[in-house]
């Protein structure tokens, strides 16, 4: 503040003045250098006058030092606390970008940040080592099923060899999330095949089929968001227990997402979601449906059942996506009225 510099310089003054004149006042006294009546009293005046003037804009640099500092710590912390949100906002920028850590803990960092509390934060250091801790104890992926994973994975790896590293490049994250996604998937098979041969239930026969055009026109059509909202509900009805739906939920979450993600890639993802299909459907049997007269069958019943609903107009659907074009002669698929 310009007031405060201003003070200071008086203040400099002020004291040189008084030093000055309490000199001459010794100097009479001890008869170095004697003043006359009226040079006496006039140094008196003045000493106290200035004296007057010291005491006062000392109190009032003294107040406004105090307004000061309390605007510079209200600064301060404003400029801390906004360090601090940039900190946190930026963190798993900063984490996927660290050349030290490994991918598996960066991903486990990232993953403990999801499940905490808005207002509960941890420094990357802290943070890195609690998600190294996580994986040493094995708290992601339970000791009995290490050995799945590690074959899941290697299994993914293996499928990836012969692909070129521009696609590989695209996963990013999700190349450790799709390993992890496919054991999920094979878990909540067999928890659904053991409860249901242990409550003498019919046997589960696997997964109904999905649909590409679903993912590829999802929030585009309601159709498309309709018949994936019905296939969904009918896997979650083959769940017969509460952690069973719960799992399904989860599971649907992280499988749709990588989808979207893969499917979002255009023809740059095809490989890649060749690759996950391939690696799901090894672990849980679930496929997608490839035949054009049975997509042609199932889109005539989601426009029959949401006819009765209060939607728009039906659209058209590409029913046979690029990518499933792409997938049909990849695996040389024929039509089972072509075949005949």
């Amino acid at each position: 503040m310009k007031a405060i510099i201003v003070l200071e310089e008086l203040i400099k003054g002020e004291e040189k003045r008084i030093a000055l004149l309490k000199r001459q006042l010794s100097e009479h006294e001890s008869g170095t250098n004697k003043l006359t009546i009226m040079s006496k009293a006039s140094t008196e005046s003045s000493l106290v006058e200035n004296s007057l003037l010291l005491e006062e804009h000392r109190a009032k640099l003294d107040e406004l030092l105090k307004q000061d500092l309390k605007e510079l710590e209200k600064e301060e912390n404003l400029k801390a606390a906004v360090e601090r949100t940039n900190y946190y906002h930026y963190q798993k920028i900063r984490l996927n970008r660290d050349k030290v850590s490994s991918n598996d803990v960066k991903l486990e960092a990232m993953m403990i940040i999801d499940e905490l509390p808005n207002d509960v934060h941890f420094e990357d250091k802290i943070l890195l080592e609690i998600a190294t801790k996580t994986i040493e104890l094995n708290l992601r992926v339970h000791e009995d099923l290490d050995q799945n994973y590690e074959i899941i994975k290697k299994e993914f790896e293996n499928l990836l060899k012969d692909t070129k590293d521009e696609h590989i490049n695209e996963l990013g994250l999700l190349k450790f999330q799709i390993p992890v996604l496919a054991l999920h998937f094979s878990v909540l098979v067999e928890n659904i095949k053991e409860n249901r041969e242990r409550e003498k239930l019919p046997e589960f026969t696997g997964f109904p089929k999905f649909e590409d055009w679903w993912i590829a026109e999802l929030w585009q059509s309601h159709q498309a968001y309709f018949g994936l909202y019905k296939w969904k509900s009918i896997i979650k009805n083959l769940c017969n227990t509460s952690d069973q739906r719960r799992a399904w939920e989860v599971v649907f979450a992280n499988w749709i997402n990588i989808k979207k993600v893969l499917s979002g890639k255009g023809k740059l993802g095809y490989e890649l979601n060749y690759i996950f299909d391939t690696l799901i459907r090894s672990h849980s049997g679930l496929e997608e449906e490839l035949s054009k007269i049975i997509l042609t069958t199932m889109e005539s019943i989601v426009k029959d059942i949401t006819a009765k609903e209060d939607f728009i107009t039906s659209k058209e659907h590409n029913l046979v996506t690029d990518y499933v074009e792409y997938k049909r002669e990849k695996i040389g698929y024929v039509d089972v009225k072509s075949q005949k």
